[in-house]
């Protein structure tokens, strides 16, 4: 014990490494937080220099204690201050990530089997080649991803680091019976004066009086007995030097003389004595550590508080989840250990604690046209394309399979061309083929008024050049005048009229005036008998329609030849001689 304190003394003396920023110690270990900016390595030669560990979060426990380490550190920053820790967890090199496992195939560097906590924030990067570290998310304000667990590069520093220190044997605070001070020192070099456990080996020094003459002392955390751990001394400390006869000593109860003129308080039963060594208190329900977490003592029992996040058990000491999606904080709530997480499905954004749908055709995901729909979308394709299933993708459309063109077709990029053969030329649709060089007949009305005459009947039949009908009608050819020699002339087959002037027609003019005068009588002749002609034919037309005998207002003439084409329009008589039906009086004129 001797050796110890010596060696406590020699340490508080010399000093050691530079002091963490905060620090919590448990029944069994003690935790310590440092704000220093280091790749995961070198933090975790920090921690085995003073012959700790990076920290572990193997049970519930040791989480709760992490978590209290944390809240106390950055309690007195501004809000939403966020920090990351480096945990004792790490994937090493040529080592799998594995999704089945609670750690995911991450080892803890204190060694020890696979454990069933976690608190991951999301799931670890697949990899089995390379070295990924994991980090604690600490931040000053409660919910989100606090207290949650991310892996990450190595080799890249973060806030800081958290170290774990094991100890067999813890020692209960100092408490002084009046003005003074204690400075615990811990084998790791933590120097506090607020632990409220202090770990075996740790050195106090308790410093009484005042400023100009302080009185210490020092004590040391030993093991007693097997299993049970005090201090060197005993108490009271810093005990007034009146004794019992002036005002009791100050004891609030008893007051006892001890041997060589000191003095000590004393409490009845039921009581016990305060931190201060001198006031009387109700026993310390606590003693024992009754609570998980922490315990307040009652003067009528204890009270077992919880971290934010959970909330007392049924048996009243023990911490469980507090399901926070119970109270619908948002919409697809996630309830996770301590905390929640919303989540929405794909295709959904979290807008205002509620999944609204998102614009996926934002990322233009389709080759033409894209459609968003409620929480996904829909490709289309432009005319002349068709949707391929395997991508999504689209693709040039063989119009051409469906046959469109009469003639050829050429597909070409999103459309098709239609060509014809030889002697044909496109439609007006540009899919129909139709023949080029198409003429039509002059009909006898176009022919000049001299080459006709009343004084020869006689059938013309004059076919329309490239057509699908032959058109035969009936008409008068007057005989060459003596004035005029006419002539008639057929070219690709259509008639044609010429006419030539008589040379004696030319030198007499007197007879050409007279010539001029009977042909006009004639015309007026002509007119007159078309008149009565016209009128007996619709009298004769409508007896015979009463009658029944309609069809012999028709008569069959015979094409000169066989026309190519049929207009798709007339209702043709199809016999083999190709006759034409051609309605023609049966009145001569």
């Amino acid at each position: 014990m001797l050796l110890l304190l010596v060696q406590g003394l020699f340490s508080a003396v010399a000093g050691g490494p530079s002091l963490p920023a905060h620090t919590v110690c448990g029944s069994e270990a003690c935790y310590t937080a440092h704000l220093d900016k280091k790749p995961f390595h070198q933090a975790l030669e920090r921690c085995k220099t003073n012959g700790g560990n990076l920290a572990t979060a193997k049970n519930a426990g040791e989480a709760l204690l992490v978590h209290g380490l944390l809240s106390g550190f950055l309690g007195g920053l501004r809000p939403n201050t966020k920090r990351k820790f480096w945990l004792g967890l790490q994937l090493p090199p040529r080592y799998c990530y594995q999704r089945h496992k609670p750690l995911r195939g991450f080892g803890w560097t204190s060694g020890g089997e696979e454990t069933t906590y976690s608190n991951w924030a999301r799931e670890p990067q697949g990899t089995c080649t390379a070295h990924r570290c994991v980090h604690i998310i600490s931040t000053s304000s409660p919910g989100g991803d606090n207290y949650k667990w991310l892996d990450g590069v190595c080799g890249r520093g973060v806030d800081g680091y958290i170290c774990k220190f094991n100890f067999k044997g813890m020692c209960p605070n100092i408490d002084l019976s009046g003005p003074g001070s204690i400075t615990y020192t811990t084998p790791f070099n933590t120097v506090s004066s607020s632990l409220a456990l202090v770990p075996f080996g740790s050195l106090a020094v308790v410093s009484c009086g005042s400023r100009d003459s302080p009185e210490s002392s020092y004590l040391l955390c030993v093991e007693q007995v097997p299993g049970r751990y005090g201090w060197s001394s005993d108490g009271p400390f810093c005990t007034p030097p009146s004794g019992c006869d002036l005002e009791n000593g100050g004891c609030a109860q008893i007051c006892v003389r001890a041997r060589g003129g000191g003095y000590k308080c004393q409490c009845g039963p039921g009581y016990e004595l305060g931190k201060d060594q001198h006031s009387c208190e109700s026993l310390d329900h606590c003693r024992g550590h009754p609570c998980q977490y922490k315990c307040v003592s009652r003067s009528q029992g204890f009270e077992c508080l919880c971290p934010v996040g959970y909330q007392l058990a049924q048996n009243g000491s023990s911490c469980v989840d507090t399901d926070e999606c119970a109270h619908r904080p948002c919409q697809g709530c996630i309830n996770t250990l301590g905390s929640f997480r919303c989540d929405c499905p794909e295709g959904y954004g979290l807008i205002r604690d509620q999944c609204r749908d998102l614009d996926t055709c934002s990322g233009h995901p389709c080759d033409h046209i894209c459609q968003n729909t409620d929480g996904s979308y829909r490709c289309h394709c432009r005319a002349g394309y068709r949707l391929r299933d395997a991508d999504q993708s689209c693709v040039d459309l063989n119009e051409c399979s469906s046959q469109p063109c009469e003639g050829s077709c050429i597909n070409t990029e999103g459309s098709f061309e239609c060509s014809c053969s030889e002697g044909y030329a496109l439609g007006e649709d540009q899919v129909s083929c139709v023949p080029t060089g198409l003429t039509t007949t002059a009909e006898p009305s176009a022919a000049p008024a001299a080459t006709w005459g009343p004084t020869t009947s006689r059938a013309l039949v004059v076919h329309a050049a490239d057509s699908t009908t032959s058109i035969a009608s009936s008409g008068i050819l007057a005989q060459p005048d003596p004035a005029t020699e006419a002539s008639a002339a057929v070219e690709n087959g259509a008639a044609t009229w010429t006419s030539v002037p008589s040379p004696t027609a030319a030198q007499n003019p007197g007879t050409s005036w007279l010539l001029v005068c009977a042909l006009g009588s004639v015309a007026v002749l002509l007119l007159v008998l078309c008149v009565v002609g016209l009128i007996l034919y619709f009298r004769y037309r409508s007896t015979r329609e009463k009658s029944g005998h309609v069809g012999d207002y028709y008569n069959w003439v015979q094409a000169a030849r066989q026309s190519p084409f049929r207009a798709s329009h007339i209702k043709c008589n199809r016999s083999s001689d190709n006759y034409i039906e051609i309605e023609a009086s049966q009145t001569e004129v």
